[in-house]
């Protein structure tokens, strides 16, 4: 019979629960030294797999404002696998043995490298880690596989060991999301980016150490760490990066961009003699504007919804739907694309000056402290 020792770790931090502090003396003169993009030229975001974010027919406006992208399980499998050698497309762990077959089909007659995204609920399952392992043995470089989502750091050793390239940390952390809310499984978000940060440390010094020794070295990758879930604004975002994630996914920001996909819909109160006509879902960001002596009540919204809610289940063609861990909401549409992006540039490149950061590598060794309750009212204003 396997006995496990259970452990008590110490208290973990939510991003609310910290604030990053200066350098001592920072070298940037002017904030546009600072730059706020990766290897290839892209910002170090990327778009949740999520129905009510993007699909098909936007991904491209995303990628032309620098994000990563990713199409989600709720486009048809065949465009998926059409659209894998050009950006990230989800896929079930079904879905993926499939595309592992298609791929076989076609991989000696190309040299398209292909990007896939395994899009589950539970990314600490021994199945899903062999099933990669063996998938990039066959294929190699030509596939850049990203997986998760995980909320125990120690599982990033495994994803190397397994020759994984992205790991999406995070669970329960979404806004949509209510598997810690009614599972309990959960894991504080800065607490999480921090250790799983410290574990990649730990595998680079390994592959290092054994290049240094010209000996063998049993991790096959350093997978990037996508940090998912809850980022509602653009300082949990750069807090993230600081704390070591190399990209933020994001969902319900980027739902209330205009350019996202689903329907966009439009809904109206009248307020006469002081009397307001209100529709009980009205989104709370509104625009008020007059007509004929009435003040009219408008807004503009999307419907919003986790990936494991009934809806997105039955739009992704589950066989059998699953108690949903995930809720539907509306968001107001606040603004466009490249606006957000500015300002999410503008934010960035500020705290990279104050931290003494010329490029986001060295801002993820950034300093942060804890922050009391009374602080945090003095912080979110």
């Amino acid at each position: 019979m396997n006995q496990t020792i259970r452990k008590i770790t110490k208290m973990t931090y939510g991003l609310n629960d910290i604030s990053l502090v200066p350098a001592r003396v920072s070298r940037v003169e002017h904030r546009s030294d600072c730059n706020v993009y990766n290897f290839d030229n892209m910002l170090p975001l990327f778009t949740a797999p999520m129905n009510s974010v993007i699909n098909e027919y936007n991904y491209e406006v995303f990628l032309a404002n620098r994000i990563n992208t990713i199409i989600p399980r709720g486009v048809d499998y065949d465009k998926r696998f059409e659209l894998s050698n050009k950006t990230f497309v989800a896929f079930g762990l079904a879905e993926f043995e499939q595309f592992i077959k298609d791929f076989s089909a076609i991989f000696d007659t190309t040299e398209d490298t292909r990007y896939v995204c395994i899009d589950v609920a539970n990314g600490h399952m021994r199945k899903l880690i062999d099933l990669c392992t063996s998938a990039k043995e066959q294929f190699g470089g030509r596939l850049l596989l990203m997986t998760g989502n995980i909320a125990n750091p120690d599982t990033y050793t495994d994803y190397a060991l397994a020759g994984i390239d992205f790991i999406r940390v995070g669970i329960g952390g979404g806004s949509v999301c209510t598997t810690s809310a009614n599972g309990g499984v959960h894991y504080g978000m800065a607490s999480l980016i921090r250790r799983v940060s410290e574990v990649k440390w730990s595998v680079q010094q390994s592959i290092k150490e054994a290049e240094q020794l010209r000996i063998s070295c049993p991790y096959k990758s350093i997978p990037f760490i996508i940090a998912d879930g809850g980022f509602d604004n653009y300082d949990k975002i750069i807090k993230a990066l600081a704390l070591g994630a190399d990209y933020v996914m994001i969902g319900k920001i980027f739902a209330q961009c205009e350019e996202a996909c689903g329907e966009i819909k439009t809904l109206q109160a009248v307020c006469i003699d002081g009397i307001t006509d209100r529709y009980p879902e009205l989104p709370s960001n509104v625009n008020w504007e007059f007509d004929d002596n009435e003040l009219v009540y408008k807004t503009k919204y999307r419907f919003y919804y986790g990936m494991s809610t009934k809806r997105a289940q039955v739009e992704n063609r589950n066989s059998k739907l699953k108690t949903a861990e995930g809720i539907e909401i509306t968001v107001p549409i606040l603004y466009n694309l490249p606006q957000w992006c500015e300002n999410f540039i503008d934010y960035l490149r500020s705290m990279m000056s104050y931290t003494d950061s010329l490029t986001l590598e060295e801002f993820q060794n950034a300093n942060y402290v804890i922050i009391s309750p009374a602080e945090y009212l003095t912080y979110y204003k």
